[in-house]
């Protein structure tokens, strides 16, 4: 598997590196080819986002986030796969085996005639399989997009030297194909012509979010009525306190925990501050643990038995409260 590093970080750069060679990948010497990206989300820009936006069709996209500014880029981009700066080793080869039993689309049907291979980089019809070159394919993927692609950006997309270029590539491609699978807006820029094949594909992509939205409200809802005390967290940043929790420290407790320390949920235990980190980590690894939390309106503390268990592929924590 061919892999890239968009990083400027050296530090970053050796480590990836030295993973990737234990791993037996190799690096991309062509931008067309790369397998895995391991991209450094301080260098996006607004090309960059919609160059890799276009490039999750094919490739296996990893980003290293350095602050929540930059998580949430990344998800309100739908780049979901991510990893902290200070990343181990054993996180990178994790996400790795990962995304490669990521599954990507084979193909793309272009109209009733064409399908785009992006493994054999062809175009298949009914007669002939079209052979593309690297720039011809990234260029198709490059307007892959509902929305018109301007041609600046698919010069700073493909590497090019001038918008000559991106004129000459398309044009080849028209004359291969000998279809007019590329629409043409002045002032806008290009994409395929994919109306019928991407009102469809929306509308199937929308039932299937709605049917995951139904199942996660329903699972909230589950894990919000339960008796069970239980508290999730998600990439280690509290998420839920269930009801049944919320009830038992006191709403006004619960409150004050999200207005004054960000949803710190560590300030409810009893424990000096040198030791909160150690404990911190106690926690989050899974198995069996005992904590005291402070029950403010008694003024006591109460001991809990604490069940952690960890969903790797959604890096969330699920912690289940036993009154003792």
């Amino acid at each position: 598997m061919n892999y890239k590093i968009v990083s400027n970080n050296k530090d970053i750069i050796n480590k990836a590196n030295t993973i990737f060679t234990s791993l037996d990948m190799n690096e991309s010497i062509h931008i067309q080819e790369v397998d895995f990206w391991l991209i450094d989300a301080s260098t996006l820009s607004k090309t960059s986002l919609l160059s890799y936006k276009n490039r999750k069709e094919y490739s296996k996209l990893l980003f290293i986030v350095n602050n929540d500014e930059e998580i949430t880029l990344c998800l309100q981009n739908d780049f979901p796969y991510f990893l902290k700066t200070n990343f181990s080793s054993n996180e990178l080869v994790s996400w790795i085996k990962f995304l490669i039993k990521d599954k990507k689309e084979k193909t793309l049907k272009l109209n009733d005639e064409m399908i785009l291979n992006f493994e054999s980089k062809t175009i298949k019809t009914n007669e002939e399989n079209i052979k593309l070159t690297l720039q011809e394919f990234a260029l198709l993927n490059a307007i892959n997009s509902q929305n018109y692609v301007n041609t600046n950006t698919l010069v700073g997309i493909l590497q090019l030297q001038s918008q000559t270029s991106v004129r000459t590539i398309i044009n080849r491609i028209r004359k291969k194909t000998n279809n007019d699978l590329i629409l043409h807006k002045r002032n806008y820029g290009y994409k395929l012509n994919l109306s019928e094949n991407r009102s469809k594909n929306e509308s199937n992509f929308s039932s299937h979010i709605k049917e995951l939205e139904e199942q996660n409200n329903l699972m909230q809802e589950i894990i919000d009525s339960s008796p069970v005390y239980i508290v999730t967290f998600i990439h280690k940043q509290l998420y839920c306190i269930n009801k049944a929790f919320r009830d038992f420290l006191g709403t006004d407790i619960i409150k004050e925990l999200w207005d004054e320390t960000k949803g710190d949920f560590f300030q409810l235990i009893k424990q000096n501050s040198k030791e909160l980190e150690t404990l911190k980590t106690t926690l989050f690894s899974k198995g069996l643990h005992e904590i005291e939390l402070y029950d403010f309106e008694k003024r006591d503390t109460n001991i809990f038995e604490v069940k952690t268990y960890y969903f790797e592929n959604l890096d969330k924590h699920l912690f289940i409260f036993e009154k003792k």
